[in-house]
């Protein structure tokens, strides 16, 4: 935690704090603030007016830019822009848009927006867009770029939506929660694009599925902390982990990874239960979080409110949060619903009022408790304004004035881009790149570049000089020496059926051949469209996605620096397939003497089976195996004597590629008379739904009934006699019964000949399900064995243990699973879950020490709850704190109320005597600290009351004797320093008597 702490100062201003992107405020009822001046100056020149979402952007200098709702955006001038209207946005959505600006750009914008279905009439779309704005447009009053308007990123997301500045300094993570699985409705998941300097790259997309923080309902705030390492979320409704799906309702603390844009380890920010969570913000240096509270969540009526402030840095502080205000239950006046927090460029933190013209105020938000110095009637709005639910949100790399790299490998530029202030008038920038001996180590452009000649990590410093503050920059880069370059070979492929000039492409080979013989732990290989894209590292292509043919590179990245790279061309060539069309099998009559032997012309077949394809670009030919036409080997003549149910396989080649092959078949047919056999009843068992209506697969008795007998078969089945004579009405191969016994008939018949058929009833009938079920669920003690049981009355039984008895005796916990069969050979199936009660553990025991009586223990356990403690194994409390305790050793025993466990743990107090009498008379004749031997590394000094250091005792010495040199010390009091090897330290006096 102190080295994240430290890069994070390292990457902040020395002297300053805001930067002046965030200065204009525009949110509520038409409510406005300036912040250009050092101090908000309210105003009502916005023409904005929304229940919550918002958001404002102004240039590095402070001067406005836009602002918008999520609907509409307003240039400088308060004018809805030419293509301002229509984003996908909702006033009503708790976030309903953020504005990023593209890194390394002047003049582009980026909009994101959360839409919401209209909570009244169910109208709308709901999803995660962006827009792009382009500040040239417009006269330099800018527009909204129409080909790049409301482009989804998600189908469906919550209100929730933040802004983090990625580890690079340059690119930017733009983070929402949402569903794991599309269409629903619970929202499990965070998902983390992100925007490069080429645009969103949607191959970089990460998710980080939460499962704990599952929840149903959109609302409510998402917020990254200054530094970027931390993330707060608020979802609406009261907190209830018992219902399903609904166990993410409240306030949750995640960590975040600015590098890999994950979202991890929640924790649960605890507050009273008849509240509701909605806004959330981080104090300055990110180390405190406040959350916004009320009894009714809605929005829609005033009630009770409280704000709450969490020590992130403090023990348990999640179940111990500060009350920064409260309103008053019994004063319906200061009723209020819920409301944002936001950071402002002075320092302070901003909370709204709904419906009213103020905002309150936290002065000093870094401070814990009241130091923090909130005050209710903090900023007057304009009048004729309100503040109502929202407050616009920024990104968080506004408050961190800091500059980027790109970095190159050695002997070839690498690029510093400075933060947008250093544009502002009358600022100058110094850079320091780390690399005396380069001769040129300096700079006072915004955005240099330098050679770094060697490989190796250089720490680059950039001193921001504006005429209000000071920003000092520092962060390192590592430089290292070029990939080796090494050829690979073009991709050869065909096309799939379609012939469309696109197939799937497996880049193994190629990665292969580019990384040669460099460690790919060293080394990254990804495939680009085009060089621009592999240049920039942008919208990698996986392995396997449906290309067409043209010339892509190959990017190898270093892993340690990656703006160190080489690229490689080559050509992914994709032929076309022969797509062949059913080839109706040659069929003829046989000759009088009927000798089954037939001269056929393959020629019609060969043709057929091409259809309308180019005719110069496939050839065909003719084999009598299908191993003889894999491997295009012995082909026939197109003139064959052929025989009934013989089979012939062609083989189709693009005379381009002969491997873009296809194969297919055809039969010669000599016309017999078919006869259908003797037909058994065909049975099936009712499903779950046991309404005596299944699908009976009709087309599974062909083989029986065809009875591999010659010629060109089809068989039918039909309702009646009639209808089966006649060849009307063939019924669907997958039938669907209408009474439980049923009569069908099948017609057999040779294609080639329709007089050559014969028509046979057929019985069909389904068997009745049959039901099973098994012992309730249960709980248990580890060690217990229980027996569960089926009901009786089946032919079989079958656990998932594997024993075939009626009841099993078990000792674990899972999913019991039996499977009965009645004599119909009918099945059901049925589960018990057995659950053992979690073992209980102890997992810290802190001890509070060197007093005599006032010292404690507090253990810490976990488990099935509730537990009882015990420091003695006979009187047992619901408390885990034992105070008023003496000094010495104690065994402490934990026990769940299950009865199912009962552990224990050893604690030492350790504490100082307050006297002693050196008399030799075998009583208190040495001053030892009690227990001191369980720290054999502590250090121990008495000095007299001058401080003179009179004697440095050992743990496991008898202690001090009272003399100084050989000489008895008078009797009088002496001080005491106990240095634990932990860093801990104790001080105090006692008494020498004699």
């Amino acid at each position: 935690m102190r080295k994240a702490i430290l890069l994070i100062l390292l990457l902040m201003s020395s002297f300053g704090w805001s930067q002046n992107q965030a200065n204009w405020w525009f949110f509520g009822s038409n409510a406005g603030i300036d912040f250009n001046t050092g101090s908000p100056i309210p105003n009502n020149i916005g023409q904005l007016d929304t229940i919550e979402g918002c958001s404002a952007i102004s240039d590095a200098c402070g001067d406005l830019l836009f602002y918008t709702d999520g609907i509409s955006v307003w240039d400088r001038n308060h004018i809805i822009m030419p293509n301002g209207n229509g984003l996908l946005g909702n006033p009503s959505s708790t976030q309903s848009a953020i504005i990023i600006p593209l890194p390394n750009s002047t003049n582009l914008y980026y909009i994101f927006s959360i839409s919401i279905t209209d909570p009244f009439t169910g109208a709308g779309v709901t999803g995660l867009y962006y827009s792009v704005v382009d500040m040239n447009l417009n006269n330099g009053a800018g527009d909204v770029i129409n080909a790049q308007k409301n482009i989804q990123l998600l189908p469906n997301s919550s209100e929730k939506l933040f802004a983090a500045v990625a580890s690079n300094g340059q690119d930017a993570w733009i983070v929402t929660y949402a569903e794991s699985i599309l269409g629903s409705f619970s929202y499990d998941q965070f998902y983390a694009f992100k925007l490069t300097p080429s645009g969103m790259d949607l191959s970089a997309t990460v998710t980080s599925t939460s499962a704990i923080t599952s929840v149903t309902d959109k609302r409510g705030y998402l917020k990254v902390s200054p530094d970027g390492s931390k993330v707060a979320m608020m979802t609406q409704f009261y907190v209830d982990p018992s219902l399903p799906g609904e166990n993410g309702r409240g306030a949750w603390l995640f960590d975040f990874d600015n590098n890999t844009g994950r979202v991890s380890n929640p924790i649960r920010l605890n507050f009273p239960s008849n509240y509701q969570a909605y806004g959330t913000e981080f104090s300055l240096d990110s180390n405190l979080v406040y959350i916004d509270l009320n009894t009714l969540g809605s929005g829609l009526i005033p009630a009770e409110r409280l704000l709450l402030q969490y020590d992130t840095n403090a023990l348990n502080f999640q179940n111990n949060p500060v009350t920064i205000y409260e309103s008053d239950p019994n004063d319906p006046a200061d009723n209020v619903t819920r409301g944002a927090l936001q950071i402002a460029p002075n320092k302070k933190i901003y909370y709204a009022r709904d419906e009213q013209e103020w905002l309150s105020v936290i002065n000093d938000p870094n401070n814990v408790g009241a130091l923090s110095n909130f005050q209710y009637d903090g900023l007057a709005l304009t009048s004729g304004t309100n503040s109502n639910e929202g407050l616009p949100p920024f990104y968080n790399a506004f408050f961190n004035p800091s500059f980027s790299i790109i970095e190159g490998c050695s002997t070839t530029p690498s690029l510093f881009i400075a933060d947008d202030i250093a544009t502002c008038p009358n600022t100058t920038v110094l850079w320091d790149f780390g690399d005396i001996s380069s001769g040129n180590n300096t700079s006072t452009q915004i955005n240099p570049s330098h050679i770094y000649n060697t490989a190796g990590i250089y720490t680059i410093n950039l001193i921001i000089t504006t005429p209000a503050e000071v920003f000092t920059s520092s962060r390192t880069v590592t430089i290292v020496d070029s990939p080796i370059t090494n050829s690979v070979n073009d991709i050869e492929l065909c096309d799939d059926p379609t012939n469309d000039g696109l197939a799937p492409v497996d880049f193994t080979s190629t990665r292969v051949q580019a990384i040669g013989n460099q460690s790919l732990s060293d080394y990254e290989v990804s495939i680009h469209n085009n060089l621009l894209e592999a240049e920039n590292d942008f919208n990698a292509i996986s392995d396997n996605a449906i290309l067409s043919s043209g010339t892509y590179f190959v990017r190898i990245d270093s892993r340690i620096s990656n703006g160190c790279f080489v690229t490689i061309p080559f050509d992914v060539n994709i032929a076309a397939t022969p797509v062949l069309s059913p080839i109706n099998n040659l069929s003829s009559c046989d000759d009088f003497n009927n000798d089954g032997i037939v001269s056929f012309d393959l020629e019609i077949a060969g043709i057929e089976g091409l259809g309308t394809q180019d005719l110069n670009l496939f050839d065909y030919t003719f084999f009598s195996s299908q191993n003889d036409a894999d491997l295009d080997i012995n082909q026939i003549t197109n003139i064959y004597d052929g025989v009934d149910e013989e089979l012939i396989f062609v083989r189709y080649e693009n005379v381009n590629n002969r491997n873009c092959f296809a194969i297919t078949s055809f039969s010669l047919e000599v016309i017999y008379q078919p006869s259908i056999p003797v037909l058994g009843d065909l049975t099936i068992c009712d499903d779950d739904a046991r309404d005596g209506i299944e699908v009976f697969n009709l087309n599974s008795l062909t083989p029986l009934i065809q009875n591999t007998q010659p010629g060109n078969l089809s068989t039918s089945f039909h309702s009646s006699q009639q209808n089966a004579a006649l060849d009307m009405n063939p019924l669907s191969l997958s039938y669907l019964n209408t009474n439980l016994q049923e009569t069908l008939w099948v017609r057999l018949e040779n294609n080639d000949s329709t007089t050559c058929y014969d028509v046979q009833p057929l019985n069909i009938e389904v068997y009745v399900k049959p039901i099973v079920q098994s012992s309730p669920d249960l709980l248990k003690c580890i060690d217990d064995q229980v027996t569960i049981e089926a009901s009786t009355g089946f032919a079989s039984y079958l656990w998932n243990t594997g024993e075939n008895t009626r009841s099993i005796t078990l000792s674990d916990e899972g999913i019991y699973t039996v499977t009965v069969t009645d004599i119909n050979g009918c099945q059901d199936t049925t589960s018990t879950v057995v659950t053992n009660y979690l073992p209980t553990q102890i997992i810290d025991i802190e001890v509070q020490q060197f007093a005599l009586r006032s010292n404690r223990i507090t253990v810490t356990a976990i488990g099935d709850e509730p537990f009882e403690y015990s420091i003695d194994n006979f009187f047992y409390q619901d408390s885990n704190v034992f105070t008023d305790l003496l000094p010495g050793y104690y065994t402490v025993y934990v026990r769940d109320t299950n009865g199912c466990d009962l552990i224990t743990a050893l604690a030492t107090i350790i504490a100082a005597p307050p006297y002693f009498t050196p008399n030799q008379d075998g009583f208190h004749d040495f001053w030892q600290v009690t227990a001191i031997e369980t720290e054999p590394d502590a250090e121990i000094y008495i000095f007299d009351r001058f401080g003179k250091l009179l004697k440095q005792l050992s743990p496991l010495s008898p202690g001090w004797d009272g003399t100084y040199l050989g000489n008895p010390m008078p009797s009088t009091d002496y001080w005491y320093r106990v240095e634990l090897i932990d860093g801990r330290s104790f001080k105090g006096h006692f008494s020498l008597k004699r």
